[in-house]
């Protein structure tokens, strides 16, 4: 595998991983912005928009008759956050040539189709197409009122809101159903002309398309768009905790959703960030956890429990329990983060935590989509590390360095949705 990286305009990059171990390529264009309450529901709604259709193929219908010409080809987009980045990716899935049956441009076709949602999008008087806008509207806004039926999740975001109130991580990288309410066919026209003049634009290809046909395709998309300044999307990491915040809200449901969010110190791909993963590891990231063997296994005061952490500086604890086992939960669950403070850790599990870090970045290569979200999550933070670096780092990491990682990790909010019947 192959990777390379090449500047292609003013805050627009190329990078190539040229492999043949996959049948289908990938493309991706990740277009990167700061994290803003008032444009996060226009980030995340315009490409939606975009692939509606463009002044060739006017309707979702011709766009999709080019696709299944294309051997099936798939174009679609997603939105999600790196620390406090707002990152809108398009993508698209392709054949390879090489298993064209008559020699087909496989390549050349999806390249142009993408050419054309960017550059040429169906408009109707000088904005995007009104129908197409308020469709995409209703689904999106079906889509952020659905967030609360996953309970799990919900406990999440709504720790991480409460958390973040006044930072931009605790912003929904959807946005909110009343933000989208207000877009107008002219304003998210607007956005999107902003967007292609601002953003951070990394451009990936994943597979065995020659880098100058990718090369080719960047040139022919962007070369027109005047580009300006890009805004900050760095990450704001708070170090210091100055109030415990505990919030309790009800819900009809029958299990407990408790959810602790601490702050660690160390923001995403700082130098300690390897150490705060074979932290996280041996605290609560899998099977071999001191929170699996001991809330759940040997205590059962939960019906699953685990942390993770996050690039913005935050680690999160999340667990289903009975309501009558919260308090026991909690305490238990900051008994096991004392205990790594103090440095009752085994070798044993810094060993199986390793392990699990080592076979997770070893599986990175399996998938196009693995490799994407593992070099472009990295871009976000300037970083080049490869899964083979971040092995040989984690592998580097000491006791020692595990507990006084530990030491500055401090609770902030402690979230738990509740059922009503425990009113």
């Amino acid at each position: 595998m192959q990777i390379s990286r090449k500047d292609i305009f003013d805050g627009i990059a190329l990078t190539t991983v040229k492999t043949d171990k996959f049948k289908f390529n990938r493309i991706f264009i990740d277009l990167i912005l700061p994290l803003e309450r008032e444009h996060a529901a226009e980030n995340a709604l315009f490409t939606s928009v975009l692939l509606r259709g463009t002044n060739k193929h006017q309707n979702l219908l011709s766009v999709q008759k080019e696709l299944s010409s294309l051997y099936g080809a798939e174009i679609d987009s997603y939105v999600g956050t790196n620390g406090e980045a707002h990152v809108i990716t398009v993508y698209a899935k392709l054949l390879s040539d090489r298993y064209a049956l008559y020699g087909e441009d496989i390549t050349g076709g999806v390249t142009s189709l993408l050419t054309e949602i960017f550059k040429s999008p169906k408009t109707e008087d000088g904005v995007f197409d009104k129908a197409y806008v308020e469709s995409e509207k209703d689904k999106l806004i079906t889509d952020i009122e659905a967030q609360i039926n996953e309970k799990d999740s919900f406990a999440l975001k709504r720790c991480t809101e409460i958390m973040c109130a006044n930072e931009a991580w605790g912003i929904s990288e959807m946005g909110k159903a009343e933000d989208v309410e207000k877009i107008t066919s002219a304003s998210l026209f607007e956005r999107y002309k902003y967007i292609l003049s601002h953003a951070k634009i990394e451009v990936w290809v994943i597979g065995d398309i020659e880098e100058a046909v990718s090369e080719a395709f960047v040139r022919n998309t962007f070369a027109d768009i005047q580009r300006g300044e890009i805004p900050d999307y760095s990450t704001d990491v708070v170090k210091y905790v100055k109030e415990v915040k505990n919030v309790c809200e009800h819900q009809s449901l029958n299990q407990g959703k408790l959810v602790l969010g601490f702050r660690t110190g160390i923001g995403g791909y700082e130098e300690d960030y390897n150490v705060l993963r074979v932290l996280n590891s041996v605290f609560g990231s899998g099977t071999q956890s001191k929170l699996f063997r001991n809330v759940r296994e040997k205590l059962s005061l939960c019906y699953h429990c685990s942390s993770r952490i996050y690039t913005k500086g935050i680690m999160m604890v999340t667990s289903g329990i009975k309501v009558s086992n919260r308090e026991k939960a909690r305490n238990e669950i900051l008994f096991q983060l004392e205990e790594i403070k103090k440095g009752n850790i085994t070798e044993e599990e810094i060993t199986s935590a390793k392990k699990r870090l080592r076979n997770a970045f070893l599986s990175t290569d399996d998938s196009a989509d693995a490799i994407h979200s593992h070099y472009a999550a990295a871009r976000v933070f300037s970083s080049e590390d490869s899964p083979a670096d971040l092995i040989e780092k984690t592998e580097r990491v000491t006791k020692a360095q595990i507990v006084a990682a530990a030491q500055n990790i401090q609770l902030d909010t402690e979230y738990f949705l509740c059922g009503t019947e425990a009113e």
